[in-house]
């Protein structure tokens, strides 16, 4: 779980450029963490900054607009176990690792892809780091080539496998369980950061690995608090956000009686009856 989250969270805070107060540190450990996790920071910071731009907006939050696992409704149970694995979906159906292997390798040719690791990057904003990114990549995946290399030629396989990749297939589920809802069932108004994320509360152990980040409403309204203030601003702000869960496993109830029934009608009745009908779940 450390290593998943630590590989998600504490490249997030560092492409924010919060987490350390140099910049050269941020790139550094940004990419530190990226590795094991087979994420690319460049990559990414490319991305977010939309993602906070445009936050839950179905036509330009880059998110949304790929059917990324946070933001998007799963349309039954098998649906929301795929997504709480993280397998199905993707190429081959491997979930997350076979549309990383894919964002690695096309952004490596020079095809600037999203959060699917198919859906091109608009051209203006993809020129941009193009050269960078691809650079970037090639090395990342050069890197890796070594890695697997040096680990097949000294039989490291069980060491790896006992301290790298399965941590990384434990943890990620694991990080999902929390991480899954920050914007499910919120309003789609980028303008509204007080609808449009949602934060959800964990214990002491949850918060730490995952960078305080479960308090992702008050990261939204203001991205630019250190993750060690989010508690504090948690508590100031407390009362003003419209989609607070209680709990992970609260939050999780709501999805499973609420939010799965209701997309499943969506798609039988057509999206008329959630406009005339529908009525978020309240917590």
């Amino acid at each position: 779980f450390g290593l998943v989250t630590m590989g998600h969270c504490a490249q997030h805070e560092c492409i924010h450029n919060t987490a350390f107060k140099s910049k050269k540190v941020n790139t550094f450990v940004s990419w530190l963490v990226s590795l094991p996790r087979f994420t690319n920071p460049v990559w990414e910071k490319m991305l977010h900054k939309d993602h906070h731009t445009y936050t839950n907006d179905p036509a330009r939050d880059p998110e949304i607009m790929s059917g990324h696992p946070r933001n998007s409704l799963p349309g039954g149970f098998v649906a929301y176990l795929q997504k709480i694995m993280r397998i199905g979906g993707g190429y081959l159906g491997l979930g997350v690792w076979s549309t990383r292997a894919a964002i690695l390798f096309n952004c490596a040719r020079g095809k600037v892809v999203g959060y699917s690791g198919f859906d091109p990057v608009p051209e203006k904003k993809a020129k941009r780091v193009k050269p960078e990114l691809q650079r970037v990549c090639r090395i990342q995946l050069g890197f890796y080539v070594c890695v697997f290399g040096a680990i097949a030629a000294f039989d490291l396989w069980k060491p790896a496998f006992c301290f790298w990749m399965l941590p990384m297939l434990v943890g990620e589920p694991m990080h999902a369980f929390f991480h899954i809802a920050d914007h499910l069932n919120c309003e789609h108004d980028f303008k509204n950061g007080r609808a449009n994320t949602r934060t959800t509360p964990a214990p002491y152990f949850i918060s730490f690995n995952m960078w305080n980040m479960n308090y992702h409403a008050e990261h939204h309204l203001y991205p630019s608090i250190p993750f060690h203030k989010l508690p504090e601003a948690h508590k100031k702000l407390e009362g003003h956000f419209e989609h607070t869960s209680p709990s992970a496993i609260a939050m999780h109830k709501s999805l499973l009686s609420d939010w799965i029934p209701y997309f499943i009608k969506r798609k039988e009745k057509g999206i008329q009856y959630v406009e005339e009908e529908w009525v978020p779940c309240p917590e």
